[in-house]
């Protein structure tokens, strides 16, 4: 193996804008959310009365802010207009510091501005909650540390929060079921059970609401005050996402909570979103393989009516406004996340919120491709040609459960600009394509999914050697680094490089090492925990001395999912094997978390994969003296 050369990257893409964040106000006439390019982040109001939303923004700093905006904030406009802004303080490492503080930004003549601010005395995240009415009081929950949370009301002239009521565990999501006297949240235990509270704001009390078993995952979704039905969630551990199981109605009057068929029978995923104006609809996010689409779900007549709209992501919360508009933040792989504005279901043009650099990114398509057991949707960037681009990254998702969808991908985007072809699968463990091709990979990790890569790689391998191009360069995250590590293990040929960011080495070894929450769902979903010898193709640390591809390994220093140690140990192992730092294999280890690596936010990681894709190859492997 050698060390690649050094070749400039292609610049020229614009800053990558995201929005983040959004929020509705109780009429639904205002949103809010907060766009950050680079480290700049500004606060965007929507006036969302109008029939093409109108903008007004502040800057970081404006108006005695004092650099107030960062990533962490969030917003809760209000029906005057006037957009709250929750942020958490930071000490000098720029870990959490335990307390907040709430800013107001009012308007002006030239958009919003800060007038005043509310301490917070101890908060590590939280979010805001109008209560209904004209009263002007918000509540703001906030998560003490991870045993405890804390509801502060927050009046609109009282110089400090005023607190409520103290709960054991975590507390999330919250709709109002009254006039503003008790609160529906999810609330999450130590132990990490998950499920609904009603919370009593003027008793200071709090009991369970929803709840299944202790199994389950069961959360609020939605609640229409008019009608008074009250949609849920409950999702069986391991067999799909948070969020993606069955939706449940709660009537007015009690009684057990209802599952429709129309509802729930589909193989797609379907998550609640919002209901209308008159609570006699239902808006649901509906997953289909690589794609997300709105739904209308009318229960009187039990069917379920899909909303035209282009393909790509969405996010919760939506707003559905009362003349019957849909607010939803959107993203497609040519478009960063923005507002979208659905005309009334169930036709009409979507509206998007233009960026400065619309219309600069690549676009992608799905395909299909021939897997050993069926079809595997794929995401391609790279036009018609890509198969035969002069060079092609094979992107594996982590997960295991989750896929490659057509959101907006920054990494990609830059790959595609440099000219790298990207191909994004959706190999069998995949959400998004129902439970035969779910299922596969539950309990069997690097199995039928590792196959399914293999298969692909020997299939695109041969038409790039019949046209004289390299072979693909495997690259992936998370669970996806480890997946691809596999393949360039059990098939060394196939490659001509590989990319693993923030991997690990096998299921027990991540087990062993990471924090509860991730050591949980290692158990529930591989079989690590099972008697006999641990099969080493599945153990990169036993495997990789079959490695004959140029490899590139990232890691954050702050991983907080996934240990740094698991990508020493292999920087380790690399080494006892003879393998030569700076030749056969480069370790990069960034002062950064597991997010930030997995997504290559930082431009100089960003530059380093894109050149490691560019110009990885190999020089004469079979050279007995480099065995």
């Amino acid at each position: 193996m050698t060390a690649p050369a050094r070749e400039p990257v292609r610049q020229g893409l614009p800053p990558v804008p995201v929005r983040f964040g959004l929020a509705f106000s109780g009429g639904c006439g205002w949103a809010a959310c907060l766009r950050a390019v680079g480290d700049e982040v500004t606060l965007e109001r929507w006036d969302l009365s109008r029939p093409v939303p109108s903008r007004s923004t502040l800057a970081g700093g404006e108006d005695g802010a004092g650099g107030a905006l960062d990533r962490r904030c969030g917003v809760l406009p209000l029906d005057d207009g006037t957009v709250l802004v929750l942020r958490p303080a930071t000490g000098g490492d720029g870990e959490p510091a335990g307390h907040a503080e709430v800013l107001a930004a009012e308007p002006s003549r030239r958009g919003p501005r800060i007038t005043r601010s509310w301490p917070v005395p101890a908060m590590l995240a939280g979010f805001l909650l109008a209560a209904p009415g004209p009263a002007g009081t918000v509540v703001l929950v906030a998560v003490e540390d991870e045993r405890h949370s804390r509801i502060w009301w927050l009046h609109r002239r009282s110089p400090a929060p005023e607190p409520i009521v103290r709960i054991p565990g975590v507390l999330s999501g919250g709709v109002w079921l009254d006039g503003g006297r008790t609160l529906a949240l999810d609330h999450t235990s130590a132990a990490h059970r998950a499920q609904g509270i009603l919370v009593d704001l003027r008793e200071g009390t709090w009991r369970r609401l929803w709840s299944v078993s202790d199994a389950t995952t069961d959360r609020i979704a939605a609640y229409s005050p008019h009608s008074g039905v009250l949609a849920v969630t409950t999702t069986s551990p391991g067999g799909q996402q948070p969020g993606t199981g069955q939706i449940g109605l709660r009537f007015p009057g009690g009684g057990t909570v209802r599952f429709p068929e129309a509802l729930n029978r589909s193989e797609h995923p379907r998550a609640p979103l919002a209901f209308d104006a008159a609570g006699d609809e239902l808006l649901v996010r509906e997953t289909r393989g690589a794609a997300e689409r709105l739904a209308v779900y009318t229960p009187g007549w039990e069917r379920v009516t899909p909303v035209p709209g282009p393909p790509g992501m969405l996010w919760p919360p939506a707003g559905w406004a009362a003349d019957g508009r849909i607010h939803v933040r959107f993203a497609a792989p040519h478009r960063p996340p923005t507002l979208a504005t659905v005309p009334r279901p169930p036709a009409g043009e979507w509206w998007l919120a233009p960026d400065g650099a619309d219309g600069g990114w690549a676009e992608a398509e799905t395909v299909e491709l021939p897997g050993p057991a069926g079809p595997i949707e794929t995401i391609v960037y790279g036009g018609p040609g890509w198969r035969r681009a002069r060079r092609l990254v094979l992107a594996l998702h982590g997960g295991p459960l989750a896929a490659w969808r057509l959101d907006f991908e920054p990494l990609f985007q830059h790959l595609a600009a440099a000219g790298v072809a990207v191909a994004a699968p959706n190999q069998r463990g995949s959400t998004g394509y129902g439970e035969r091709h779910l299922r596969p990979v539950i309990g069997d990790w690097g199995g039928p999914d590792l196959d399914d890569v293999v298969h692909l790689a020997r299939a695109l391998g041969r038409d790039r050697d019949a046209a004289g191009l390299p072979r693909p360069v495997v690259l992936g995250g998370s669970y996806g680094a480890f997946l691809g590590l596999l393949a360039a293990c059990r098939a060394p040929d196939l490659w001509s490089g590989c990319v693993a960011l923030a991997p690990f080495t096998s299921a027990a070894g991540l087990r062993g090492g990471a924090p509860g929450p991730v050591r949980d769902r290692v158990s529930r979903l591989s079989r690590c925990d099972a008697s006999g010898e641990p099969d080493p193709g599945r153990d990169v640390l036993r495997a990789c001395a079959a490695l004959t591809a140029p490899l590139l390994i990232v890691h954050g220093a702050r991983d907080e999912a996934v240990p740094v140690a698991q990508s020493r140990a292999l920087r380790a192992r690399l080494l006892e094997l003879g393998r030569t730092e700076g030749v056969d294999f480069d370790y990069l280890e960034a002062d950064d978390d597991h997010n930030g690596v997995v997504q290559a936010w930082a431009p100089v990681l960003r530059e380093a994969v894109v050149r490691f894709c560019l110009t990885a190859g190999r020089a004469s492997l079979r050279d007995p003296e480099r065995r």
